[in-house]
């Protein structure tokens, strides 16, 4: 028999309570959940999933405030829908 050890942890009760609800929708519980979230850390050696903080580039900022800037302009050409605008673009 494989040797176990208590884990204490705290979350936020909403948290705990949905994913409660989405382990007992697949038809576990959440002791197992967290078991099988360990095991996949440490046959990944590190988390299971990538960790990143979304930002944009230097470029991408620019590009952004160029398009604000852009679109405040009363001469700035206006579409109804993507298709106009795609047309545009093609022609």
């Amino acid at each position: 028999m494989t040797k176990t050890s208590s884990l204490s942890i705290r979350v936020e009760t909403e948290t705990k309570d949905k994913a409660e609800a989405v382990c007992k929708e697949l038809g576990t519980n959440l002791s197992n959940a967290v078991n099988i979230f360990l095991a996949s850390l440490v046959r990944c050696n590190g988390f299971p999933f990538e960790l990143k903080i979304e930002t944009s580039n230097e470029e991408t900022m620019q590009a952004m405030q160029e398009a604000r800037k852009i679109s405040r302009e009363r001469s700035a050409k206006r579409y109804k829908n993507a298709d106009d605008l795609i047309k545009d673009l093609l022609d």
